[in-house]
C-alpha cells in the first residue's frame, strides 16, 4: 500500500523566555509593522506629501489595526468566554486576534488620519496603506504557524503538519507538568491512504507520582476526551493500551503510544497567497500607477486578500459556527469585504472611463 509521510513541527513559540518573553509572533508582528512603515514612507515621498504625515500614518494604522484586530476577536470569535470576563479583553498578550477586526479598526483610523492630519479623500490613504497591510497579513500567518495555531483540517499529504510541540503541551497540562517533560516521537511517520490507519507516536511523559497512582492517572487519561480524534483542534488521541511505567532518577515515567493527526498547513497556504497578493498591489502602485484611479488598490486589496481567505477557510478547522455548518464564521465575514472591494474597483474605472468621455468630448 502507498503511503506519504508528515512534518513534525516541533517549534517552541518562545525566541527568549526570560527575563522578559519574547515570542516569534510578536517579532513578526513589529517585523510588519517596520516594513509596512517604510513601504507607505517610499509612497508618500513618490506623491510628494508632506513628510511629517509619516509617523502619524503608522500611529494611526498601529493603533486601528491592532484595536481592530483586537476586538474583532473577541466579538466575532470568543465573545461567549469574554461577556464574563471583560478585563480578559485587555490581555493582548495571550494571543487572540482577527483579521476582519482589523480591516475593520484601520479603515476607522484612516478615517480620522485623513479627517484630521491629511484633510485628503479617505480612498488617497488606503491606496497605500493596504499594500502595507498585505504584507503584514503576509507575516502574522507565519507567526500563526510559529504558535501552532489557526490549523488546518486532518490531512494524509506528505505536505501535512503534525503540531509535536502543541500535542506535548496538551498533555502537560494535563498531568500537571512542564511541556519539557513530555516527548512525543512519531514512530511511525507513514499514513496509509486508505485512511484505516493513523500514524503512530510513543509518548514519554515524566511526572513525580508514585507508581501507583501514576498509574490510574493514565487510565483516565486514556478514557478522556483530551486527545478525541473527532476534537476539531486536537493533535494527537489516546489509544487504549497498557502503558510502561517506569522508574527514573526523576521520578516516574510512562511510556505509551498514541495516535497523531497531521493536518493542512493553512498558516503557510494563507501567508504565500497575501505575499503573492503584497507583490500585485506594489507592482500595480509603482508600474502601473494604479494610485492615481483613487479606491481602485483598495477594492483589489479587499477583492483579493478576502477571496483567498474565504477558499483558503475550507481546508481550516471551522470556527465557532457548527462543524456541520456550509460556511464557517471566516467565510460569512470575507463575503461584505469581496461585496464593498467590487464595488470600489468599479468606481475606479467607471470614474476614470467617465472622466476621460469628458476629455475626449472638448
Amino acid at each position: 500500500m502507498d503511503t506519504l509521510a508528515f512534518i513534525s513541527w516541533d517549534v517552541n513559540p518562545n525566541i527568549i523566555e526570560s527575563p522578559i518573553m519574547i515570542r516569534y509572533y510578536g517579532l513578526l508582528m513589529a517585523i510588519s509593522f517596520i516594513t509596512g512603515y517604510y513601504i507607505v514612507r517610499k509612497f508618500l515621498t513618490n506623491e510628494g506629501a508632506d513628510a511629517e504625515w509619516i509617523d502619524k500614518f503608522l500611529f494611526y494604522t498601529l493603533i486601528g489595526g491592532v484595536v481592530g484586530a483586537r476586538l474583532g476577536h473577541v466579538f466575532f470569535y470568543d465573545w461567549v468566554d469574554y461577556k464574563d470576563n471583560l478585563l480578559d479583553i485587555f490581555k493582548i498578550w495571550e494571543g487572540g486576534l482577527a483579521s476582519h477586526g482589523g480591516a475593520i479598526g484601520v479603515i476607522i483610523s484612516t478615517w480620522l488620519l485623513s479627517k484630521r492630519v491629511t484633510k485628503k479623500n479617505i480612498l488617497w490613504a488606503l491606496d497605500k496603506i493596504v499594500i502595507a497591510t498585505a504584507i503584514a497579513a503576509c507575516f502574522i500567518r507565519v507567526g500563526n504557524l510559529m504558535n501552532s495555531e489557526i490549523i488546518g483540517g486532518k490531512s494524509e499529504s506528505e505536505s501535512a503538519f503534525f503540531f509535536q510541540y502543541e500535542a506535548e503541551k496538551s498533555i502537560g497540562r494535563y498531568f500537571d507538568v512542564e511541556e519539557s517533560n513530555v516527548k512525543v516521537e512519531p514512530t511511525n511517520r507513514n499514513i496509509e491512504l486508505d485512511g484505516n490507519t493513523n500514524p503512530l507516536a510513543k509518548v514519554t511523559i515524566q511526572v513525580s507520582l508514585d507508581t501507583i497512582n501514576l498509574k490510574r492517572y493514565y487510565e483516565h487519561f486514556e478514557l478522556s476526551n483530551l486527545g478525541n480524534m473527532n476534537n476539531a483542534n486536537d493533535h494527537f488521541f489516546t489509544i487504549n493500551s497498557n502503558a510502561e511505567i517506569t522508574t527514573t532518577n526523576g521520578g516516574s515515567a510512562i511510556v505509551s503510544t498514541i495516535g497523531i493527526i497531521p493536518r493542512i498547513p493553512t498558516q503557510l497556504i494563507e501567508s504565500a497567497a497575501y505575499f503573492i497578493i503584497f507583490i500585485l498591489l506594489f507592482i500595480g502602485y509603482w508600474k502601473w500607477q494604479w494610485y492615481k484611479k483613487q479606491g481602485l488598490l483598495f477594492g483589489l486589496f479587499l477583492v483579493l486578500l478576502f477571496s483567498a481567505r474565504f477558499i483558503i477557510e475550507f481546508w481550516k478547522e471551522h470556527q465557532t459556527l457548527d462543524d456541520g455548518a456550509s460556511l464557517n464564521m471566516g467565510q460569512w465575514l470575507s463575503v461584505p469585504a469581496v461585496s464593498i472591494g467590487l464595488f470600489f474597483i468599479a468606481r475606479a474605472l467607471l470614474k476614470k472611463s467617465a472622466e476621460n468621455e469628458k476629455l475626449e468630448s472638448k
